[in-house]
């Protein structure tokens, strides 16, 4: 059934730019704050909640203009509360915004990810080269939108968004906690993360998207992992207003939510 599914999915990629789609990642992300998530702030894998402007100073730095996170209300705990240099990690208590699915997973097969070195534009003055994924961004524009599409962008934990890292999904045996209360989990021996039930469907209709549209490639266990998930977590209400946000601010929505909300 997967390999089925999984063609359906492949047959429908566009990389058609369609007017208001986002022009930058800053772009997406902005977009994503002013139309997507101005009255929803609750981050997406722990369910903490947060501002995206720390207009009080919480955390007395003199800057207004950064978000701000409070763990107190969602039980999170830090796994690494101090860096290595002594410091509070910052990334503790700022949202950033999660690829749901992995940049490399879009983009890391492409040649400008894999051979930067073979493409003068992605040489910089000093001699040495921009990464892998930013001279697929700068010079591949089939993976600067999907990089951007904000279906696949959600505001999570700085912290949990760098420890995921580009981890695939899985479901990771015993459940250990770092964060607390917040359910997820991280095998870093394993390269794996596994999220709380309440959004694994989330996740799955958007790795749907993602191949559909950007022809991301994941493995076939994976994808029966994500048709599983998408079963046991339907679509709910805040899915389908997320989705009919983007849609209006992008152009461009995720058809497997589509297909729940009667829109």
């Amino acid at each position: 059934m997967y390999r089925f599914f999984l063609l359906i999915l492949l047959f429908g990629v566009s990389t058609s730019v369609l007017a208001g789609y986002p022009t930058s990642f800053s772009n997406a992300k902005s977009k994503a704050e002013k139309g997507v998530y101005f009255d929803k702030h609750i981050t997406f894998y722990c369910g903490c909640d947060y501002v995206f402007d720390d207009l009080k100073d919480r955390d007395g730095d003199g800057n207004t203009h950064e978000t701000m996170i409070y763990p107190e209300n969602c039980g999170y705990t830090a796994r690494n509360p101090i860096t290595k240099k002594g410091e509070a990690n910052a990334r503790v208590s700022r949202i950033e915004w999660e690829h749901i699915v992995p940049a490399h997973v879009i983009g890391g097969h492409l040649d400008e990810w894999k051979n930067k070195r073979n493409y003068p534009e992605c040489k910089k003055p000093n001699g040495k080269y921009i990464s892998g994924r930013d001279c697929a961004y700068k010079l591949n524009p089939a993976f600067k939108k999907g990089h951007d599409d904000m279906n696949n962008l959600t505001p999570a934990v700085g912290e949990l968004n760098g420890d995921r890292s580009n981890f695939s999904f899985a479901v990771i045996q015993g459940e250990p906690r770092a964060y607390g209360k917040c359910d997820f989990e991280i095998d870093f021996d394993k390269d794996v993360a596994e999220p709380p039930d309440s959004v694994k469907g989330d996740i799955a209709r958007t790795y749907f998207h993602m191949i559909k549209t950007h022809g991301a490639q994941i493995s076939s266990d994976e994808l029966i992992l994500y048709l599983f998930w998408d079963r046991l977590d339907p679509v709910d209400e805040w899915e389908c207003l997320r989705n009919s946000r983007i849609e209006e601010e992008q152009g461009v929505g995720n058809s497997f939510v589509n297909k729940s909300c009667n829109l």
